[in-house]
This record gives C-alpha cells, sequence and structure tokens, in this order.
C-alpha cells in the first residue's frame, strides 16, 4: 500500500524508549512503511492524541506505568475512542499488568513484558509484533475489492486501485510498467497485458494496448491537445486517437455504472 503506517513510542523510560525505536528503524520490510512518530512526550501525549490522524494501520507503543497523572491504559482509551482497528502494544515491567488490559476493554494486539538486560529479546518480539501486524493487515487487504497485489520480483506491492492515475507500458525498457497513483510513482517489473488479466475493477479501463486509465480519477480531457488531466493536476499526453477511446470508454462506464 501507498500509505505509510506510523508508529508512536510513548515511554517514560528515555533509554529504552531509544532502544526500541532502534530496533524499529532496523526492521526491514518490504511491502510496508514505517514512519517514528516525533510525537513522544509522555508527559504531554493525552493532549496530542485528539489532533492525531489516527489510521487503521498505525501502531501504538504504550508504556502502561508512565509516573504522570495517566497510564498508558488511559491513553489507550482515548485512541479508541479515535480509532477502534488500531494496534496497541503494552509495555509493562510486570507479567500481571495483563489482567487490566484484557479487563478494559482495549483489545490489544499484543503486551511486552520489558527487560531492561536482554536486548535480543527485546528485538525479537518487536519484530514478531510487527510481522502480526502485516500479516492482520495484508488479511483485511485481501477483502477489499479495490485492493491489489502486484508482484515486482519477489516483492509484493499493495495498491488500493482507486488511487491509480494510470499504468504505462514503458517504451525502450522490456518487461517494465510505470503505475503513477495519487501520491507517487512505481516502475514495476512485469508486461502490461499480464496485468490487464489481474485487474477487475470497472473503474480501470483496459482496452487500450500501452494504458490503463482510471476512469474515476479522469477530470478533463482536452482532445485537441492529446491529453488527459487526472485529479490533482496531472496530465497524461496519449495523442487524439486514444482520447477517442477513453471518451468512448468513460460514456460507457458512466451509462453501466
Amino acid at each position: 500500500m501507498t500509505n505509510t503506517t506510523t508508529i508512536y513510542v510513548v515511554e517514560d523510560d528515555n533509554l529504552y524508549r531509544k532502544r526500541i525505536i532502534h530496533y524499529l528503524e532496523s526492521y526491514d520490510s518490504n511491502s510496508f512503511r514505517y514512519k517514528i512518530s516525533s510525537s513522544d512526550n509522555h508527559l504531554h501525549f493525552m493532549e496530542e492524541i485528539p489532533t492525531l490522524n489516527i489510521s487503521d494501520n498505525d501502531i501504538f507503543f504504550l508504556d502502561i506505568d508512565l509516573k504522570t497523572q495517566y497510564s498508558g491504559i488511559d491513553l489507550a482509551n482515548q485512541i479508541r475512542q479515535i480509532n477502534s482497528k488500531c494496534n496497541i502494544i503494552f509495555l509493562t515491567s510486570f507479567e500481571d499488568k495483563a489482567i487490566s488490559i484484557i479487563n478494559s476493554d482495549i483489545f490489544p494486539l499484543s503486551y511486552l513484558v520489558k527487560n531492561p538486560i536482554d536486548s535480543t529479546e527485546l528485538k525479537s518480539t518487536i519484530e514478531n509484533v510487527l510481522l502480526k501486524v502485516e500479516s492482520l493487515t495484508k488479511a483485511v487487504w485481501r477483502q477489499d475489492q479495490d485492493i491489489t497485489t502486484f508482484m515486482n520480483g519477489y516483492e509484493a506491492i499493495y495498491l488500493n486501485c482507486k488511487d491509480i492515475l494510470y499504468i504505462e507500458s514503458l517504451k525502450g525498457l522490456k518487461s517494465r510498467v510505470l503505475i503513477k497513483t495519487i501520491s507517487e510513482e512505481l516502475i514495476i517489473e512485469g508486461k502490461i497485458g499480464k496485468l490487464k488479466n489481474n485487474l477487475k475493477q470497472v473503474y480501470l479501463f483496459t482496452a487500450l494496448q500501452s494504458y490503463i486509465i482510471n476512469l474515476e480519477n479522469i477530470s478533463s480531457i482536452n482532445r485537441k491537445n492529446g491529453t488527459i488531466t487526472f485529479n490533482g493536476g496531472k496530465d497524461l499526453f496519449v495523442g487524439t486517437r486514444i482520447i477517442d477511446k477513453v471518451k468512448k470508454g468513460l460514456q460507457e462506464y458512466q451509462y453501466v455504472r
């Protein structure tokens, strides 16, 4: 997916927090992008929560005992009021703290018992947590008809087809296609004909030889200039002949939609 997963680490022990962030930053994922939030002051995080744009894939590492007027459980309850699906991992120095977590209806993804000595265990636990997040997220994606897996060699790239503007077969580059989305450009291995067979979304116009056009994201068509303008002001020059085919496809799509 094109969206970046934001990770929040709220921990009153600054040294332990830095250790967690170190292992998070060293984790390498082929299909997920992680960003560590700069919102890290545990003394003010409760006030920051209402200002956060929390997505379902975001991850919160929350220390239960923050040694302040609120606990990590209080933070989690506030987070859950904004997003009921994001991933919460509790940090605790005591295993019996898990009981209060279970009874608080927060439904955390996991909890991590802090060990100030064993860095290997911390690294392994963090990796397992991220793998679990990725597995659960991919399971949700597979149920979403708009999300498609594009293979780039051995790498799986998940894209929401609603975000695609167009896909173009790159001239002069054998078996390479350009995927232009609202926010980025991707060049992947493959042939556009094979992609057409895998894309079943009705808003993707696949009747062209070298292009796949997202009809939903077209904002205007200039036949004289041979240009398609997409949402966000991005232009694609295709020529008059292709313009006529796209206009016909757009009319048919709007009729049956």
